[in-house]
Formats: C-alpha cells, structure tokens, sequence
C-alpha cells in the first residue's frame, strides 16, 4: 500500500485514506473527480458529501439553496424545489437565482 500525503500511514486506499479518512478521488463510480485540497467535505463536480459517505454508505448531498441534505439521484430539492441540474439536457444549474437554463433555456421556476 501506499503512504497518505496527509497523515503518513500506509494505509491510503484508492479513493480515501482509511486512517484520517481524507478522500483523494471521489468515490461515486459516474464522477470520479479528484479531490487536490485535502479537507475537502463535498465532492467538486458531483456535490456528494464524503462525511456520510466515508462513515455511512450514505450518497447525500446539500442543497445550496435551503442548506438540507438530498439522495444523490433526486433531481429537484424535495423541500424548496431547486433544480439540482436542468430536467431537460441535465446541465449542472450552479446558481440558486437562475430562472432558466444557461444551456437550453428550460424554465426552472417551480
């Protein structure tokens, strides 16, 4: 095995560190970004959060409008109806004040 930047253990597995649990490569199988801060607590590309996945199992992520966790597949936040990505082409909505899609033109009002 290999040494952890961070912690020095020899005990760094693909995706995290299984000593001080610091993630290097996010380990949702569709994503796979990698992770270059360490400390990182939500995945870039994905927004999957490695707390509850690292400990749990679990595939949450936050919404960046009401602040509470969502399952990683559900497209609209079941409490304020943020659109996590376009119904239509699925492009990643990165603003919680757009009101259409930047890349298709899709309505994203409730």
């Amino acid at each position: 095995m290999e040494k952890c930047p961070v912690c020095k253990e020899e005990k760094k597995g693909k995706y995290w560190c299984s000593a001080c649990k610091t993630v290097f490569v996010c380990p949702l199988p569709t994503c796979g970004a990698t992770i270059s801060k360490p400390g990182t607590k939500e995945c870039p590309r994905c927004g999957l959060l490695f707390d509850d996945y690292v400990k749990q199992r679990k595939m949450y992520r936050q919404c960046p409008k009401c602040g509470k966790k969502q399952g990683l597949n559900e497209h609209q936040c079941r409490y304020c109806k943020f659109w996590f990505n376009c119904p239509s082409c699925g492009h990643r909505v990165t603003t919680t004040s757009s009101l259409t899609c930047a890349r298709c033109g899709t309505s994203l009002h409730r």
